[in-house]
């Protein structure tokens, strides 16, 4: 589906605050409240708009997201459903996405205890082995969550969201909060009178609890579920290595990738490479010609890299389903 600039924006606007309803949405481009509406419903009928979700510190809340890459042989179609069907089934994981490349599926699984985990591995193994060649384990420690700006075509004009396991506080929610986020993993566009009426929490309280939990960085943001292929972006993902660095060359490459509009993760993983750069790109053609700008900036500290490309995503989300 073609979008022109109008569309763009209230994608990016949403994709900023999916929090703000239609009218202040429409203030911002100066259109009618019915126009904002009917752009939005266009697209969410599209499948561009597939939901909003809340942007959650999981770190701070004592949870560990491990990723495993598979990569599968020797199986037949029927047999990879029946993988697929099993992960989908399954109430911690984050992300599940098919991919092209070294793996052929990626998977983050989130839990509070290390046993859940090696539970749920055992039994992935168990009942898979035969067509699993090759894994890699690893458990993510930072994420930087960028802002879309090649929505717009546009120099970064904000900083990222940060999640950070070293600065994890163990913040306990108790039952109400733990119910008013499960509600906004699913829903960040849900309005307070209905909020209010799920939770019996009068709009003055639930207000409360809510600016209580992004003062304490609980809540780090309200985003878009974007369907980016259906906008001709594809998904990318370099993992690089690095040689011979100082504190001072990995700051440099950190800006420098962080001013490329269509970066919208920076991810660093124990087990990992030692940057992970997730990418939304056009075409095949513009991966290359960022990669060949990355190496004639940084070829002298680029120890080696590989790619992946997704497809196909299944799970995204950022609390287990209760």
């Amino acid at each position: 589906m073609d979008l022109d600039l109008i569309d763009r924006k209230i994608l990016y606007y949403l994709d900023a605050d999916a929090s703000q309803n239609i009218a202040q949405v429409a203030k911002k481009l100066k259109l009618g409240r019915n126009v904002a509406l009917y752009r939005i419903n266009r697209m969410k009928n599209e499948g561009i708009i597939k939901g909003s979700f809340v942007e959650l510190n999981n770190p701070a809340l004592g949870y560990k997201n491990f990723r495993i890459f598979l990569k599968l042989g020797n199986f037949s179609q029927s047999k990879q459903e029946e993988l697929l069907n099993f992960l989908s089934k399954n109430k911690n994981l984050l992300w599940l996405s098919k991919a092209i490349g070294k793996w052929d599926i990626d998977l983050i699984f989130m839990c509070k205890e290390i046993k859940e985990f090696e539970n749920f591995r055992q039994d992935l193994f168990l009942n898979f082995n035969q067509i699993i060649e090759d894994y890699s384990t690893s458990l993510l420690t930072k994420i930087y969550h960028y802002p879309r700006d090649y929505f717009l075509d546009s120099k970064r004009t904000s900083p990222p969201k940060i999640l950070d396991i070293s600065f994890a506080n163990n913040f306990v929610l108790d039952k109400k909060d733990e119910e008013l986020l499960r509600l906004l993993t699913k829903d960040a566009s849900m309005n307070w009178a209905d909020l209010s009426r799920k939770l019996k929490l009068s709009i003055n309280t639930l207000r409360k609890r809510i600016n209580n939990l992004e003062k304490q960085n609980i809540i780090l943001g309200y985003r878009l579920f974007i369907d980016a292929e259906k906008l001709g972006y594809e998904y990318y993902k370099l993992h690089i290595n690095l040689r011979n660095y100082n504190e001072k060359d990995l700051k440099e490459f950190k800006s420098w990738l962080g001013s490329k509009n269509f970066v919208i993760y920076l991810d660093n993983y124990i087990g990992g490479e030692d940057l992970e750069i997730e990418l939304h790109l056009k075409s095949e053609q513009e991966y290359i010609e960022f990669l060949n700008e990355l190496y004639g900036e940084f070829s002298r500290i680029i120890k080696n890299h590989f790619m992946l490309k997704f497809y196909d995503v299944k799970i995204y989300r950022y609390l287990p389903v209760d």
